[in-house]
């Protein structure tokens, strides 16, 4: 049903409401009927800081937090440099320099986080790609040339081409 206003007479959608927990002045990422809405394989738009705009894909979401932090926060993998056009008339060394991907991989909390019912199947390594990894400079290395590889191959079968394109708003 819509809801319209007699002054502007622009039509309004009624939005789904998310729920309070019990805890007075805390919100949770859940809908009424208590599904998460973070979970692993999940495509989400990152919404502030660095890569605001980006897509990214959730590893590990951490509902309840940690020790370290007290809040719902997620492990995630996205991109960072997107892949460029390709055209038939480039050569195979223009397509590959082309097809190149940027990730990144980074912890977020809940509330910069924008989830979508879209899910992206892609499994990535949880020795190489985890909390502990991201926090040291060497592994975090390694943790983005094992997220470049995985995206790399995903981008050449051209299974799920939306999460390889720009987010263009």
């Amino acid at each position: 049903s819509r809801v319209s206003t007699q002054s502007t007479g622009i039509r309004l959608r009624p939005f789904v409401a998310l729920h309070l927990n019990n805890t007075p002045g805390t919100m949770s990422r859940e809908l009424k009927g208590g599904i998460r809405l973070i979970r692993p394989g999940y495509v989400v738009v990152v919404l502030s800081g660095r890569y605001a705009g980006r897509k990214a894909i959730v590893i590990k979401s951490y509902d309840d937090g940690s020790k370290d932090r007290p809040y719902g926060h997620a492990l995630v993998v996205g991109i960072d440099r997107y892949p460029r056009k390709i055209t038939r008339r480039m050569s195979e060394k223009r397509m590959a320099s082309r097809s190149k991907i940027k990730p990144f991989v980074k912890i977020v909390n809940h509330n910069h986080l924008l989830p979508t019912r879209h899910h992206v199947n892609i499994t990535f390594d949880t020795q190489k790609i985890n909390k502990n990894t991201v926090l040291d400079g060497a592994l975090r290395k390694k943790a983005k040339l094992e997220a470049k590889m995985k995206l790399e191959e995903r981008y050449k079968t051209n299974q799920n081409p939306w999460y390889f394109s720009k987010l263009r708003f």
